[in-house]
């Protein structure tokens, strides 16, 4: 795979016209403000979704740029407990779409070449890293649309 084809993915799976239905963009206009802190059972909420994505997003960056950064899964960083309200949405939506920008533009510069450098202090390659975001986001983009389609059945 190449840096353009996983730009074009991310960007695909955050504002184009995907297979599988709509894009994340698509489906977060859609959202009402109030619906951020709306949970299913013992499940995370919206709100609390979009946070874990930007999060990991940052996680994904931050490896891009060759800075320190960890982030363990189940923490309070990755799955913040933070209950949202009306006004957490226009942040949130920022945020990610801050961190949309700013991993199209890391890859817009970067070379081929980096896919197959290992991440620093991983065990897999940048490519694995940049695959997996993309996964991330469609499985969560999943849950967030199972909870906007209970909210309005």
């Amino acid at each position: 795979m190449k840096l353009v084809e996983i730009s074009r993915q991310l960007t695909e799976v955050y504002e184009g016209n995907p297979w599988f239905g709509n894009s994340l963009s698509t489906y977060l206009q859609e959202i009402k403000p109030d619906a951020l802190s709306t949970r299913m059972n013992e499940g995370h909420s919206i709100g609390q979704i979009i946070s874990h994505m930007i999060e990991w997003r940052k996680f994904v960056i931050l490896k891009l740029q060759n800075k320190p950064t960890s982030l363990e899964v189940g923490t309070p960083q990755d799955w913040t407990d933070h209950a949202f309200t009306t006004e957490d949405k226009t942040q949130l939506y920022t945020e990610l779409k801050e961190t949309q920008k700013t991993l199209i533009h890391i890859l817009s510069v970067a070379q081929d070449e980096l896919l197959e450098q290992t991440v620093p202090f991983e065990a897999y390659s940048f490519e694995h890293l940049l695959v997996g975001i993309i996964q991330h986001d469609i499985y969560h983009l999943g849950q967030i649309y199972l909870l906007k389609s209970s909210m309005t059945s």
